[in-house]
């Protein structure tokens, strides 16, 4: 698997639209409630997965990502990932690391080259205080399809989709 900076901005900035819609709820899993869904975007031969977990104990322990998977049999990606704090990363104490906070994944071009997982360095954010918030920032950042952006991940703050945990 190879790819430059470019292709890799570029799949996550391409505007996708939903061929596999999420759960109306984040669904139990173990130790976090979850939810996912599929994503096309015109003119590539592959698709999407778009991933929410959230730590049913530790609600601001979250992650939000998305996979790109080429279906030319080089494997998938994961090129952006927003998580929320959760604490000791490496098995050491360092507050001023971004894990300690909200922060962003995203692959670089560098990190695939060195055989590292291609979002492996993070970045320190203030862009989303929440899940909640952190959702409507993913969904900006991977440029959903307006229609489906407003229909599946309204940004009323009033708004429970898909926040809720159980249910339907």
């Amino acid at each position: 698997m190879s790819y430059t900076q470019a292709e890799i901005d570029e799949l996550i900035s391409c505007q996708k639209t939903i061929s596999d819609p999420p759960k109306r709820d984040l669904k139990p899993a173990g130790a976090h409630s979850r939810n996912d869904m599929r994503l096309v975007a015109s003119g590539l031969d592959g698709e999407f997965t778009a991933f929410m977990r959230r730590s049913i104990d530790f609600p601001e322990n979250f992650f939000i990502g998305l996979i790109y998977d080429p279906k030319n049999g080089t494997g998938e990606i994961t090129l952006i990932r927003c998580n929320g704090l959760h604490g000791v990363f490496g098995g050491s104490f360092d507050p001023d690391h971004p894990h300690w906070g909200n922060h962003i994944h995203r692959a670089t071009e560098a990190n695939i080259a060195a055989g590292l997982r291609p979002e492996r360095h993070a970045v320190s954010t203030d862009a989303y205080a929440s899940f909640e918030e952190a959702l409507q920032h993913f969904v900006k950042l991977i440029n959903f399809s307006p229609a489906q952006a407003n229909e599946y991940f309204p940004s009323d703050a009033q708004s429970t989709f898909p926040f809720q945990e159980g249910g339907n």
